[in-house]
């Protein structure tokens, strides 16, 4: 069933295990580079710290700054639109090198979720999936021009899509006929698909497809390795970078980052193991299930952030 979006309210997930991590601080600024509708961002207020709140998604600025109009007012926060791998030109100057920790929320809000730009499978919208309308690529462009072999690529590779090779070979000959324009259109050739393979499974035929659209769309990985390397540029000695990953693609690249770091003697491990939600919060919050929280102590500061610019 289709939620009104009107009701809908976003849960963040692990609140306080992400709190925890960070080491919040009374006075510390901290960077929410994924603020969405700033649950986070609210919680690390609250316990003294002050924020900047980064999103890409034009909408969630206007809410943010509706939501914390007192907290820009007495400048405990500041907040910007930009994508995160942008974040070295997003953090003024004179806080490169000063930030006390830095959050990655990598997963979606409710809101963009069951928002109209088609990250849904489960109701007929136009094929977009762009976080911020600044993107000249959407998701009906992808589908209707890539070539097979590409799209097969994006299925296989961001996907994990086994399905792949005929779920892009159907897509190829169905837009030979006409342009696929919706999600519903995109989600029965998918569908026809697993019905002719006679392949069952317990998650909607379409996800890992939608899933590897989305991903392609915004260049979530690409972006999310830049954005690491920023954030580690900006934090203090001593300065925590938290991430909450949501699948496999993801969190190991957040993994690796780590261990890299942790390789070159520029940070202590926090969590040997990922943090994973416990029973009471998957069952409050169903999205917290497939979440995993990483998090490293960045051990010292020495590039002189003049070099930077």
């Amino acid at each position: 069933m289709i939620p009104d979006k009107s009701r809908v309210r976003h849960i963040p997930v692990l609140l306080n295990e992400v709190l925890s991590g960070l080491e919040v601080e009374p006075g510390g600024w901290f960077v929410d580079a994924t603020a969405g509708r700033g649950g986070h961002t609210k919680a690390i207020l609250e316990s003294g710290g002050k924020v900047i709140a980064l999103d890409q998604d034009q909408d969630a600025i206007t809410e943010l700054k509706l939501k914390f109009d007192q907290e820009l007012k007495e400048e405990r926060v500041v907040i910007k639109e930009g994508n995160f791998a942008n974040l070295l030109s997003l953090v003024d100057k004179e806080r490169i090198g000063k930030i006390s920790g830095v959050l990655f929320d990598l997963g979606m809000s409710t809101q963009q979720i069951w928002g109209p730009r088609g990250f849904s499978f489960l109701k007929s919208e136009a094929l977009d999936m762009r976080m911020s309308l600044t993107n000249e690529v959407t998701a009906a462009k992808i589908i209707n021009n890539y070539s097979r072999n590409e799209l097969y690529e994006i299925f296989r590779r961001l996907g994990e899509e086994n399905l792949a090779g005929p779920i892009a070979d159907a897509i190829f000959r169905a837009r030979a006929i006409k342009r696929i324009e919706t999600t519903d259109e995109l989600v029965e050739i998918v569908v026809g698909v697993y019905h002719q393979a006679h392949v069952q499974q317990k998650i909607h035929p379409a996800t890992r497809v939608f899933q590897a659209l989305r991903i392609a769309v915004n260049r979530e990985l690409e972006n999310l390795r830049q954005g690491l390397e920023c954030a580690w540029i900006v934090l203090r000695s001593g300065g925590r970078c938290v991430v909450i990953s949501f699948h496999s693609l993801e969190d190991r690249i957040v993994k690796q980052f780590f261990l890299n770091k942790l390789r070159l003697g520029e940070a202590e491990s926090v969590t040997k193991q990922p943090i994973v939600a416990n029973r009471v919060e998957i069952k409050s919050n169903p999205a917290a299930r497939s979440a995993k929280l990483r998090i490293a102590k960045k051990l010292k500061y020495e590039q002189d952030a003049k070099t930077l610019f």
